[in-house]
């Protein structure tokens, strides 16, 4: 009796708990949401009062005032195109060392390892300094490259997936005449896809909402990824609380959207990959 108590307590106070967390987490989302609706004065006069119209002249003025048409533009080409190379570099290499047998592949892999203990932030400088004795300076593909080169959790992930295949399949594969290409095409990737989905997430929300390298490479306002251009909007216009909200919201919602989408593939997947060791 007195376990079946104290057991109703714990998950009750464990509800508390994640109540108030949750509601520390979406109240700056709500708030948001609902002061988008409303312009500045109506902001500074009662900042927590519910809209009393449904307007969008915040969003579409700070589309414009802050070009954001063109920051999606660079933000969604480095996003793409930077996640792609990352699957199929990264993947690569975590099959390699999830399979083949070469000599210094425990050296290497260990490198890696290392490496996901190391913060981006060390290696800004010397990145920066390579960047430009390529002459890509102020450019979308040093961004690119930065992140090519700066995703070794990718290669741990998905090492760790390839692993849990069964060899067995692979060696079917073979004495059917399947060659490599094949074995990943037709059996592996279709057995990893959640694990890639996952990676591609990660990766795309990191990539999409990053500060640091953009503002470290990047100069030109022709060039700004959506978050220099927030910053540089909210330098602009300081006073203007409604084009302030409005630019948030066109910079929040988007990568909320695509979590919100593939939250539970990604929960998921995380938790197979911890209950796996």
């Amino acid at each position: 009796m007195r376990f079946s108590r104290f057991t109703s307590f714990s998950r009750a106070v464990s509800y508390i708990w994640l109540g108030g967390l949750a509601l520390i987490v979406l109240f700056p989302i709500a708030w948001l949401t609902l002061s988008v609706f409303k312009d500045s004065n109506a902001i500074v006069a009662d900042p927590f009062a519910l809209p009393t119209a449904l307007s969008f002249d915040n969003i579409v003025d700070a589309w414009e005032q802050g070009d954001f048409g063109r920051r999606y533009l660079n933000s969604a080409i480095v996003t793409i195109v930077a996640v792609t190379g990352i699957l199929v570099l990264e993947g690569a290499a975590a099959y390699a060392f999830a399979r083949l047998r070469f000599p210094g592949a425990a050296i290497l892999f260990g490198i890696f390892v290392a490496g996901q203990l190391v913060p981006s932030q060390v290696i800004v400088l010397p990145s920066a300094l390579q960047i430009s004795a390529m002459g890509l300076s102020d450019t979308l593909v040093s961004l690119i490259l930065q992140y090519l080169s700066w995703a070794p959790f990718a290669i741990l992930f998905l090492r760790a997936a390839f692993m849990a295949v069964p060899k067995e399949l692979e060696e079917a594969a073979r004495i059917d005449g399947a060659g490599l290409f094949t074995i990943l095409w037709r059996v592996i990737l279709p057995m990893t896809r959640s694990a890639f989905a996952t990676v591609g997430t990660i990766y795309a929300l990191w990539i999409w909402n990053d500060f640091l390298f953009p503002l470290v490479y990047l100069q030109s306002a022709d060039n700004f990824t959506v978050p220099l251009g927030l910053a540089q909007f909210q330098g602009s216009y300081t006073t203007y609380w409604g084009y302030l909200v409005g630019a948030i919201v066109v910079a929040v919602w988007p990568p909320l959207l695509v979590y919100g989408l593939l939250s539970r593939q990604l929960q998921d997947r995380l938790s197979f990959a911890g209950s796996k060791g």
